[in-house]
């Protein structure tokens, strides 16, 4: 195997080169032919009349007279008059590249590709060819270009591939079977990363991308699909006996009609727990959807079965809100409950932990404080994951191992698309809610200009005025020198105490202790705070529904799915609320996402625009959310390919030719490589 063999067995690859190649994390063989390119320059040949201004251009030309050379303030700028397709003449510009003053003589033709100014009729050139190719006809059109070091440019590096392909390419595997070779028409792994490195045209690199997207797509989901065959096959979950009465005496109890999204979510989760292996779903809805609802309805079935049940927020803020509900639609079904979280008292602490550890509780609500070693449950059935993307892996871990293979239940506040949701979620059954509760109107969102500000400021004290409360949102919680110009929550607190005059306004940052912003937050849900300066704190699970206004400033400086939950914390009662956003937009992506907020309050849409002007690492912002990183593959762009590769793993793992003939044999090696164990604890 090539992952064994180190890099300094290709040929011209000593000391100092495999310690530079160390640098870019490269080490084998095999890391080497597979360290592809991030980007390609387009270098087909193109004619005068096709030049566009402001864009890189490949032409062949005729240098006419001599290259002058200047130099200014040590930099040198080389100038030379060119004539494209033998009849237009332009003026090519070199940045210090004065050495090649000796070979841009009259009459000498080549080939330039640079940037293309139509104003000036310039061409400042980045990259000059002499070789005319007159000989073999050929024309290099895509050339590679590689993430490299100081020390180690492209060139030297797609030499050192070369001869690496030259000495080891046929010991390259090809671990896809056949018939799915010849079922999508995909060329051989060994081809796919030879024209990845050297294209000869965009067919070339269109296929090769198909093929090797496909595998790592088809590798990655034969993993989940393979490890939650394991699971479901090894380990043992508990059937759960629920009352028949249950799901009659809770939905009656709540005080308006679930969405058809929320009783079928509902239904599949009374069938989760009821099998006789463990759950392992998430609830994944939009702002306002209901989830917290559905994760009653799971906890209520769990306790009339004679289980408890766990549910971790990643925020005392969000967890005090659950509670708060719990008291308001559980209690009176003869649930009991508690709250533990890092600000319950010692004291407190040491009377739950003795009541969780007896059975006297059955639905424990908190946050991290849930995990730590010395919380032992009596009966645990159910795990609730509240904004599980918030949550490390080890948190995770921990969980599951405080009870006998838990039913596990993940909630999710942040619409994913569905590309995503298939790399993320691959082995979780997922129940979607994409209805809003009865009565509830779209929230209207405007996007004003800063110094339209006092236009803003209008439409929350007319909403004050009218007896409802109001959110104001800042990017920072104090003033800094390195973002100079940003409103701050804590400048905004006092600046509009007198503009909201009449109204108490209070504030709520991440730097306040857990008591102040519990007062806080308590004295905003009664009403005795109508305006409510904050931070991003508020972004999650924040239920008032007499707020409706939600006021952003610098809306700029926040991610679109960021802003979409910031929007959702209004818009929960009955009256028509607002979002307005203040920014100045100084980038053309700014302008969109602000554009997409007030076109859409579909979560789900405004995802996938997120996605696709982010990209999928800034999309979901944290390293420990699970999305794993592809290294041709695309998950904004290839999603096709993504489904058509689930599709196939799931029905190969399912099959019981995979575990017989001997074309899957490579795969079954893989798979039964990685530790089921260090996956499981996710």
């Amino acid at each position: 195997m090539l992952r064994k063999v180190p890099v300094s067995h290709v040929s011209g690859i000593g000391q100092a080169k495999q310690k530079l190649l160390a640098e870019l994390g490269v080490f084998s063989v095999d890391d080497l032919v597979h360290y592809f390119p991030f980007r390609y320059e387009d270098r087909r040949l193109q004619p005068f009349e096709a030049f566009q201004d402001g864009t890189r251009v490949t032409a062949r030309v005729v240098v006419e007279g001599t290259c002058a050379v200047r130099w200014v303030q040590g930099k040198s700028i080389c100038t030379a008059r060119l004539r494209v397709d033998q009849r237009f003449p332009i003026t090519g510009i070199w940045f210090n590249q004065h050495y090649l003053k000796s070979q841009l003589v009259d009459g000498r033709v080549c080939t330039v590709t640079g940037k293309y100014d139509r104003a000036r009729n310039t061409l400042v050139v980045s990259h000059t060819e002499f070789k005319t190719h007159q000989s073999t006809g050929t024309q290099l059109e895509w050339v590679p270009v590689y993430t490299v070091s100081k020390s180690l440019s492209s060139v030297q590096l797609q030499a050192m591939i070369r001869q690496a392909m030259t000495q080891f390419g046929p010991q390259i595997e090809d671990v896809l079977p056949s018939s799915l070779i010849r079922r999508y028409k995909l060329i051989s792994h060994v081809e796919a990363v030879t024209h990845l490195h050297f294209p000869a045209n965009q067919e070339d690199l269109h296929q090769s991308h198909r093929r090797l997207a496909f595998e790592e797509f088809f590798l990655f989901q034969l993993q989940l699909q393979w490890f939650r065959r394991y699971r479901e096959q090894t380990v043992g979950g508990i059937g759960k006996a629920i009352a028949a009465d249950a799901w009659k005496l809770f939905s009656s109890s709540l005080p308006a009609t679930m969405t058809n999204a929320q009783v079928e979510a509902c239904k599949t989760i009374q069938q989760d727990l009821q099998a006789a292996k463990p759950m392992s779903r998430i609830v994944q809805g939009d702002v306002g959807s209901g989830k917290t609802w559905v994760a009653f309805w799971a906890a209520y079935a769990a306790y009339r079965a004679g289980y408890q049940t766990a549910l971790m927020a990643p925020t005392e803020i969000l967890a005090m809100q659950h509670f708060e509900e719990a008291q308001r639609r559980l209690q009176s079904l003869g649930m009991r409950f508690c709250l533990l979280t890092g600000s319950t008292t010692e004291k407190e602490r040491t009377a739950i932990l003795a009541q969780i550890k007896a059975g006297e509780l059955d639905l424990v609500i908190g946050t991290h404080a849930l995990i730590t070693g010395d919380v032992e449950f009596f009966r645990l059935g159910l795990v609730v994951t509240d904004e599980q993307h918030r949550f490390g892996v080890s948190q995770r871990a921990l969980f599951r191992e405080k009870g006998d293979q838990p039913d596990v239940l993940f909630l999710s506040a942040t619409p994913i698309p569905r590309t995503l949701a298939l790399a993320i979620y691959g082995d979780l059954d997922v129940s979607v809610l994409n209805e809003l509760p009865a009565g509830r109107m779209p929230i209207k969102t405007y996007w004003l200009r800063l110094k339209e500000e006092d236009k803003a400021i209008r439409f929350v004290r007319r909403e004050l005025a009218a007896g409802r409360q109001a959110f104001v949102v800042a990017p920072l919680i104090e003033e800094s020198e390195k973002v100079a110009d940003v409103a701050s929550a804590n400048e905004l607190y006092v600046r509009l105490q007198e503009r909201f005059a009449g109204f108490t306004v209070g504030l709520l940052h991440g730097k306040m202790t857990a008591r102040e912003k519990g007062r806080a937050m308590h004295e905003f849900v009664t009403g005795q705070i109508r305006v409510i300066v904050s931070t991003t704190v508020i972004e999650v699970g924040i239920h008032v529904p007499n707020a409706s206004v939600m006021l952003i400033y610098h809306a700029e400086r926040f991610g679109l799915a960021q802003l979409h939950q910031l929007r959702g914390r209004v818009g929960r009662g009955t009256h028509q609320s607002l979002c307005v956003l203040l920014s100045d937009a100084p980038s053309e992506m700014s302008k969109q996402r602000l554009e997409t907020m007030v076109k859409t309050v579909d979560g789900f849409e405004i995802a996938q625009r997120d996605l696709e002007l982010r990209g999928p690492g800034e999309f979901l912002g944290l390293r420990q959310s699970g999305l794993p990183e592809f290294t041709v593959g695309d998950l904004t762009r290839d999603f096709k390919i993504m489904e058509v590769a689930r599709s196939e793993a799931t029905a190969l793992v399912c099959s019981a030719d995979f575990w017989l003939l001997p074309e899957y044999e490579r795969l079954r090696v893989r798979l039964e490589s990685v530790p089921s164990g260090s996956y499981f604890k996710q």
